[in-house]
């Protein structure tokens, strides 16, 4: 499930960034697919909890493969910043000390920003208040998992009827 949700955020992300490109939000700027991307720092923890810190590399391959078949620009754009923020990401929630949230937090807080400078400048150029806007809404959507996470895992929450 882990790693679904991963790959399903990716094919989002390039969708709504291919599509919209660059929106203005309540006076905020950022490529639209940065809501979807931010969950993919969180998911991609999620997937090294679940098959190690050297298997998750395996679905990391899986989405730049996905990325590349969106368009070309932003494939580029997109796999380098993938490939130099979900490297940080990866460094920092493996060798960081703490639980997995603290870790999480921790990863996202510096692999987000890295994202953001590094896809803007090559997709769309030096386009400042849509890197600024694209760090903050990355990093806000990727807490969005946070309630849910414990232990490295994804708490999965039942609703059913109760008899009395």
């Amino acid at each position: 499930m882990s790693a679904a949700v991963y790959l399903g955020s990716i094919v989002l992300a390039n969708i709504l960034v291919h599509s919209l490109g660059i929106v203005t939000v309540f006076g905020l700027t950022f490529p639209a697919g940065a809501i979807a991307v931010g969950l993919t720092f969180s998911t991609r923890d999620v997937v090294q909890e679940r098959y190690g810190k050297y298997g998750c590399w395996s679905w990391m391959l899986v989405a730049i493969v996905i990325t590349c078949v969106f368009n070309r620009q932003l494939a580029i754009a997109s796999v380098c910043a993938f490939v130099l923020s979900e490297f940080s990401d990866w460094v920092i929630y493996t060798y960081a000390s703490g639980n997995a949230e603290r870790r999480l937090v921790l990863s996202n807080l510096i692999s987000t920003p890295i994202d953001s400078v590094i896809f803007v400048l090559l997709a769309f150029g030096p386009v400042w208040p849509a890197i600024w806007g694209q760090a903050i809404v990355k990093m806000a959507s990727s807490m969005l998992l946070l309630p849910m996470y414990k232990n490295g895992r994804l708490r999965t929450f039942r609703f059913g009827l109760q008899r009395s």
